[in-house]
């Protein structure tokens, strides 16, 4: 991200139109934050697992001083269910917490994934699958073994991989247009704001047969562990079909890989109300200083009614051709509201610094001066930010903004 610049001049009011948003070829910051978050908690339940593991290799696996072992391995992860520790049969001898102890003594050995540990004895995770305890679940497992070498079994931690998930995703991608769902190579849903589609396969559940291009991209998901693409699928509880722009990474542990996929939905180009406009029309930059001067602006702003102010905003949105979104920050870095919604931020707390461009977008707040920057919007892509203070009878509200695309 280039360095914060300021607005110089009649240069940057005169500055040409970028063009209109035409889909996304930059992966969204908040993919790679949820990336880089994922794969840290991994490696924390990776380290997890092996304290564990050579604490149960000095102990065994039952008696009084194994459980405070597996109840301490649970109680560090909020996502656990329950933890284990397996025999080499199979036999779950130990479990906490004491709301599972009734299991113990099952013999899980025909689930593939403690087939594997016996016969490799090195690290797994499952995949999804119905656990005996009544629901479905990811295992992961570390093999067990005593301080002369001796393999004695696995330590086991079972958790729901969408509670494991929207733990990082839901409050990354909040007050943004930006979702994040995940599925595993196999095609089935790991995590998805929609929670019905939890538990469903890409690949054969009937909800996404009439979709070829999903099916399409999703075997492309499937098959890369990075990439791009487009695909048209139903959006919220209107289902209305809508183009998807999708970019998707991947995350592992113990070989197994799960994808997690952003996507952002295309929106309408700005200035459909501007068409046959003459080439010395004012600029989106000119134009915005005449908007935020506006009275109504101010008093709806100075309100706080999103109504109005989303109102003024489209008017602004479909008069001034070639904007990505028109939005508001009021002056305590919170971002209010935009248009079109599916390009702008919701109550975004600028604080959160959930993207790199926050921290600039703060200090524009408090210097209460037109400026400008260049950053990734966190949906991808890149674009300039132009800001412009607004008052009510002295009382400053904060910026209004518009983004173009560079």
């Amino acid at each position: 991200m280039r360095r914060l610049l300021r607005v110089i001049g009649l240069a940057i009011l005169l500055a040409p139109a970028a063009p209109a948003f035409c889909g996304g070829s930059e992966t969204p910051i908040l993919l790679t934050v949820a990336q880089q978050k994922a794969t840290a908690e991994f490696a924390r339940l990776d380290a997890g697992l092996k304290r564990a593991a050579q604490a149960l290799g000095a102990t065994g696996l039952t008696g009084d001083k194994a459980r405070p072992i597996l109840a301490e391995l649970c109680g560090g992860f909020s996502y656990a269910a329950d933890c284990a520790a397996v025999d080499v049969d199979g036999r779950m001898a130990t479990i906490e917490p004491a709301p599972f102890r009734h299991h113990e003594g099952k013999n899980i050995g025909n689930q593939e994934q403690v087939m594997r540990i016996m016969g490799t004895r090195r690290p797994v995770l499952s995949d999804v699958f119905r656990a005996v305890e009544g629901f479905e679940a990811a295992d992961a497992e570390y093999p067990v073994t005593t301080p002369d070498g001796k393999f004695i079994g696995a330590v086991s931690l079972l958790f729901k991989p969408e509670k494991f998930l929207g733990e990082i995703i839901a409050p990354l991608v909040k007050g943004t247009p930006v979702d994040i769902w995940a599925m595993e190579k196999g095609g089935l849903i790991l995590y998805d704001i929609d929670t019905s589609q939890i538990g469903l396969n890409l690949f054969s559940a009937p909800l996404y047969q009439p979709y070829p291009e999903l099916l399409s991209l999703g075997r492309r998901i499937a098959a890369s562990p990075e990439g791009n693409g487009a695909y048209r699928f139903t959006r919220g509880p209107a289902k209305k079909v809508v183009k998807k722009n999708a970019f998707w990474q991947s995350v592992s542990l113990y070989g197994a890989e799960w994808r997690l996929v952003a996507v952002h939905v295309e929106r309408e180009s700005s200035g459909k109300k501007a068409a046959g406009r003459a080439v010395t029309a004012p600029t989106p930059e000119q134009r915005l200083k005449a908007f935020v001067e506006r009275r109504s602006l101010a008093e709806a702003l100075a309100d706080g009614g999103k109504t109005r102010g989303m109102k003024l905003f489209r008017e602004f949105y479909e008069a001034t051709p070639g904007i990505y979104s028109v939005q508001w920050v009021d002056e305590k870095g919170i971002n209010r509201f935009g248009y079109p919604e599916g390009n702008s931020l919701i109550d975004y707390d600028y604080h959160s610094n959930r993207a790199p461009s926050d921290q600039d977008m703060l200090r524009m707040v408090a210097e209460r001066k037109p400026g400008l920057f260049e950053a990734p919007l966190i949906e991808g892509k890149s674009g300039t930010f132009t800001l412009r203070p607004v008052s009510w009878h002295g009382r400053y509200l904060g910026m209004v903004y518009i983004i173009r695309l560079k």
